[in-house]
């Protein structure tokens, strides 16, 4: 497979914009080296305040302090991280480690298991 034909099974968070305004992407398993390569490539200054995570396959507590990071932002400006497309499987894993009050959904409420 060459390079650039299709994303392999590595996580990756990638700054994109749709309709509504700018996101962050979140796909396949969100670990160590995923946040790393995200960091090196998105600013924090750039960070929006919205993550799709409806591509995401796996989250290592590296990607869940990367998710309290990006929460953390928008509330020092009185706003809240929006999380569109949060998989089933995620629920139980943020719920497990505090984040379910603590990211609510697109609609105000907060993420449950």
């Amino acid at each position: 497979m060459a390079p650039d034909t299709e994303p392999g099974p590595d996580g990756e968070v990638s700054w994109a914009e749709d309709a509504t305004g700018p996101l962050l992407r979140f796909s396949g398993v969100i670990d160590r080296e995923a946040v790393r390569r995200f960091r090196l490539l998105v600013p924090p200054a750039s960070w929006p305040a919205r993550a799709d995570l409806g591509a995401v396959t796996g989250l290592s507590a590296a990607g869940l302090e990367l998710l309290v990071h990006l929460a953390r932002k928008p509330r020092r400006r009185g706003a809240e991280l929006e999380l569109t497309a949060v998989p089933d499987h995620l629920r139980p894993v943020l719920a497990q480690a505090g984040l379910s009050q603590l990211l609510p959904r697109t609609n105000g409420t907060p993420t449950s298991a």
